[in-house]
């Protein structure tokens, strides 16, 4: 790749100008193998490039002169250092120009063909900035994740990296490589997202500084404490699908899904364990009411009559433990013909109907532990004393001591059987839970002491269909769709009625201690979910992890048994809990999870799914996590944390300075309120949202208003209306809140707004407004905002939040390469095209750029003093100039330097659309050169250096853009569209821009 820089002076000074844009965008820390080794890759990827011409070239290379002559970022050594071994830029050009049209090299050779650029070369060197952008960041990102599993700085990554790629070669492995095989195919690094898959450079010495450092990384990840990222209370055992969702429930009933209490094939057992409860609890009962009065009578000094006999004590809890375990044994079984409600069993306590997690019993579990130690050291103590009393006794001697001792641990083990048993009914009582009503615990269903209230809320529910069916036949009525009408001012008020009393209902079951998201009147549906085709579920909602394993099945086509498998993969907690709260949960994972087409539940490669498996403690923050691209703990002297330093440094310098000399303080921007101009219809609910303008809230947050966009939107149960705000931070990025601290002014007619000030339809319309805004949402912080902005909620010290709550978004690796893949062949097969045309358009690297900003613009097609233009059209008034005549920019250009310097200059159009300016033969030398006198005077004229204006002039090349830029030179303005680029900045590609 030497050959590249020494043989071709115009491909050498191609790579000088792509290092200085590189630093142009704060890249600073890259190698020369890394450039060489981009401009080989894209060589390969742009073959089939047309090749350029002698005369293309020579355009190509004026051209590229002119943009580099412009650049005000680079200063004039760089561009005119006259040296042998590090010429400048344009020195180099020069030198290329000479060579193409003498066709011979600086000894008078011919050229040879490695010294002549192919078409695949020029492609590769005008694009080369994008594919350094991508290795750079993708480079960062690499060493704030080995810096984060290593628990070093930023910085120690780096050096670690420069060590590694300035060895020797004859110190390094893997040193002849191909730039077409797979290797970036089959990277796979946790930590890394498959855009920084595809990013990575793949030079031999890239390659091999990589391998190294996570070989070493991999080895302290396996140091550090590690533990299952899914534990066992995160599983959840699927049962089958039971005959339906249909729940028998009430008085007399099973619990069982799959038939009504009217159909229970259950009775006989139902009975029985009714019966057995029945008797065990009155016993039970009675046993304390007779425990008590020992106890007052043992206080009294058994001065008190009526005191229950032992044997009678022990008779009543033979008897209860009798009918407790007969109970039991009927619970079980009931609970194992069909898992349902009633089926799930507390790991804690071992009792049906109730999760560990929501447990009342620790305080008797640990009653019967007691019991259960006091048991066992009674048993000890007899098990020891037992042969010695008899070898005394055999022996004629006395054993009278021993046998107290022996009574004594006795009564000891009594004592602790006793309070086993009556520490076990006491947890089986308090067990008992109103499934289907309150669900409390301590009672039965028909026991429920909050009936009455349950009834109220049932009745409550019934009500809001009976509004439903009124507001339907109302639309009906007026010859409107049901689904889609507004609601009227009426229905609202029948609406605002029942959310009233659902307040009131709400604060009355909180209470009772109900919770009320707890109450539902709808069908009863199991306590979890149900599938014929997964048997398990695991989620840790810290991470996003999920596994999914599928049930075990026997093939059609040879009756082979297959296992079950277990897929690894990553969603949000929302999306969870819709997946176990969705009616069919095979339906739901087949549909998202399992889904062909969708990449955002996958892993970003191997190595990301198999760290997500477990947690570790993290090097850097301490915390449990999963060492994934999901955790990003702040790393010392990362590169994001420089920004955001020079950033906030910026912003504090700026302030200073305005506070030094006197200037006022910056005041609130303007809020600009829009009206709704534009509808949307969501296709899944049949909802309508109408809101303001995007062009007009564009316009607005470029001139540096706030915007406060109106907007109206009618779901089937709730209609929300109000004021959005959006506005610009200070990268530009536009931002939408509907937040009333910040300004909005936004209402939703549903319950959970009333309640909560917020609610799913609020969340649905902001997202679509921020979808065509282009804007973040949520966000905080507008320039209207009244409150501070809240801290971020105070995470658990010992395990990291990485899940996102709203959910992942990727594109895998394969549609990232293959976007990239499909923009180069359009890329190329445009320039084949434009090149067979004689169009000169495809030497151009990207189009026009904005003169402030240098971002991309679309092309100029009219110009006027007032402003640049994309619409042919605009070229009306006087003055006004339409850009793809060149006589109209030849005559535009020359009337602006006569109106500013009060001379005649000459503007010449010239072969292939070129305009050339000089000064009037009257005025030049006898050489036909400019003067140094009218060098400086043209060169102030256009606002440019002198050093940019030759002896003979300045020519402007052919394309709108450049022919903006020296129109507005000519009058003397700054300019506001920059030429076209025949190098290209990272950010001025498409590719960038698209964000591919």
């Amino acid at each position: 790749m030497n050959v590249v820089c020494r043989e071709n002076k115009g491909r050498s000074a191609v790579m000088g100008y792509q290092k200085k844009l590189l630093k142009q965008m704060g890249y600073h820390d890259y190698d020369d193998f890394e450039l060489q080794s981009g401009i080989h890759e894209f060589g390969h990827e742009y073959e089939g490039f047309p090749k350029p011409s002698r005369e293309d070239q020579l355009t190509f290379l004026k051209g590229l002169k002119q943009q580099i002559e412009n650049d005000p970022n680079i200063n004039q050594a760089d561009k005119y250092r006259d040296s042998h071994r590090q010429p400048g830029m344009i020195t180099r050009i020069e030198q290329e120009i000479a060579r193409l049209q003498s066709g011979k090299d600086e000894n008078g050779q011919r050229l040879r063909k490695e010294q002549l650029m192919r078409g695949q070369d020029l492609a590769a060197m005008q694009r080369l900035g994008v594919l350094m952008a991508r290795n750079q960041k993708a480079k960062n990102n690499y060493f704030d994740v080995y810096a984060r599993s290593m628990g070093v700085s930023a910085p120690a990554a780096r050096t670690r990296w420069r060590e590694l790629v300035r060895r020797e070669a004859s110190q390094r492995d893997n040193t002849h490589i191909s730039l077409k095989d797979n290797w970036r195919d089959r990277l796979s690094v946790a930590g890394f997202t498959s855009r920084h898959q595809a990013d990575i450079g793949q030079s031999n010495v890239s390659r091999e500084a990589l391998r190294i450092m996570e070989e070493e990384r991999r080895a302290k990840l396996a140091s550090l404490p590690t533990r299952p990222a899914i534990s066992s209370a995160q599983r959840i055992r699927v049962p089958e699908k039971p005959g339906g969702n249909v729940q028998c429930t009430g008085p007399g009933a099973c619990g069982q899904f799959g038939h009504e209490r009217n159909a229970c094939p259950n009775q006989t057992l139902v009975q029985q364990r009714d019966s057995a409860r029945s008797t065990w609890r009155d016993l039970d009962t009675n046993i304390r009411k007779h425990q008590a009065r020992m106890n007052e009578a043992f206080e009294n000094g058994f001065a008190i009559f009526g005191v229950p006999n032992p044997d009678e004590m022990r008779r009543l809890r033979k008897e209860r433990n009798a009918a407790l375990g007969h109970d039991n044994q009927i619970t079980s079984q009931l609970a194992q013909g069909n898992p349902g409600q009633g089926g799930l069993q507390c790991e804690q306590c071992a009792q049906f109907g109730h999760e560990k997690g929501e447990c009342p019993n620790g305080l008797y579990v640990q009653a019967m532990e007691t019991a259960r130690q006091e048991t066992d050291a009674g048993n000890r103590k007899m098990d020891f004393l037992a042969p010695r009393i008899a070898k005394r006794e055999s022996n004629g001697e006395d054993a009278a001591g021993m046998r107290r001792l022996y009574g004594s641990a006795d009564a000891q083990r009594e004592a602790g059987v006793t309070a086993f048993h009556d520490a076990r009914a006491a947890l089986a009582e308090n067990s008992l839970r109103c499934l289907g009503g309150c669900g409390q615990f301590g009672h039965t269903r028909e026991e429920c002491p909050n009936a009455k209230l349950l009834d109220e809320v049932a009745a409550h529910q019934q009500a809001v269909e009976k509004i439903r069916e009124r507001v339907r036949k109302r639309a009906e009525l007026r010859g409107q769709d049901p689904t889609t009408a507004e609601l009227t001012e009426a229905d609202n008020k029948l609406y605002d009625v029942w959310f009233r009393e659902s307040i009131d209902l709400d604060q009355r079951l909180l209470d009772a201690g109900i919770d009320p998201q707890q109450v539902s009147t709808v069908p009863t549906r199991p306590n979890g979910p149900t599938s014929a085709r997964i048997q398990e579920i695991g989620y840790n909602p810290d991470t996003g992890y999920l596994e999914v394993t599928t049930r075990p099945y026997t093939r059609k086509k040879d009756g082979q048994t297959q296992p079950p498998k277990t897929y690894a993969y990553r969603m949000s907690p929302s999306q969870y809990q819709q997946m176990v709260a969705a009616s069919s949960l095979t339906s739901f994972v087949s549909q998202t999870v399992w889904a062909r087409d969708n990449t955002n539940y996958k892993f970003e490669n191997t190595a990301e799914a198999s760290e997500a498996s477990v947690q570790r403690k993290c090097p850097t923050c301490g915390q449990w996590a999963s060492m994934t691209a999901s955790h990003t703990c702040p790393v010392s002297g990362s590169q994001a944390g420089q920004d955001d330093s020079a950033r906030r440094a910026q912003v504090k310098a700026q302030k200073k300075v305005a506070r030094a000399t006197g200037q006022p303080a910056k005041m609130p921007p303007e809020l600009e309120v829009m009206p709704v101009a534009a509808a949307l219809r969501f296709e899944k609910t049949g909802a309508k949202m109408h809101y303001a303008d995007p062009h007009r809230v564009d316009n607005a947050l470029a001139a540096g208003k706030v915007s406060g966009a109106q907007v109206r939107a009618s779901f089937l149960d709730a209609t929300v209306e109000g004021q959005a705000v959006a506005w610009n931070d200070a990268e530009g990025q536009a931002k939408l809140s509907l937040n009333r601290d910040d300004g909005a002014l936004i209402r939703c007619t549903c319950r959970n707004f009333k309640r909560d000030n917020t609610c799913r339809h609020v969340d649905v319309v902001g997202q679509a407004m921020a979808n065509r805004y282009g804007a973040d949402y949520p966000a905080v912080g507008s320039p209207l905002r009244t409150a501070p902005i809240p801290a971020q909620e105070a995470q658990d010290a010992g395990t990291a939040k990485d899940a996102p709550e709203v959910g992942f978004a990727r594109k895998s690796y394969e549609q990232i390469r293959g976007r990239r893949a499909e923009l180069r062949g359009k890329e190329t097969q445009q320039a084949a095209a434009s090149a067979a045309a004689g169009d000169g358009r495809w030497l151009r690297a990207a189009g026009a750029v904005d003169g402030a900003t240098g971002r991309p613009i679309r092309t100029p097609q009219a110009w006027s003093r007032r402003g640049v233009s994309a619409d042919p059209a605009d070229a009306t008034g006087t003055g006004a100039v339409q850009l793809n005549r060149s006589r109209d920019v030849q005559d535009g250009i020359r009337a602006g330097l006569r109106t500013q310097t009060g001379k005649h200059w000459s503007v010449t159009r010239k072969p292939g659309g070129w305009i050339h300016v000089t000064t009037s033969l009257q005025r030049r030398k006898e050489n036909k050169e400019i003067t140094e006198a009218e060098r400086v005077e043209l060169a102030k004229a256009l606002r440019m250096p002198v050093s940019r204006v030759s002896a003979h002039g300045v020519s402007v090349p052919p394309d709108h853009g450049w022919r903006a830029e020296f129109l507005d030179r000519s009058w003397g303005e700054t300019p506001r569209v920059l030429g076209e680029r025949f190098v290209a900045r990272a950010d001025q590609r498409p590719e960038i821009l698209l964000n591919v």
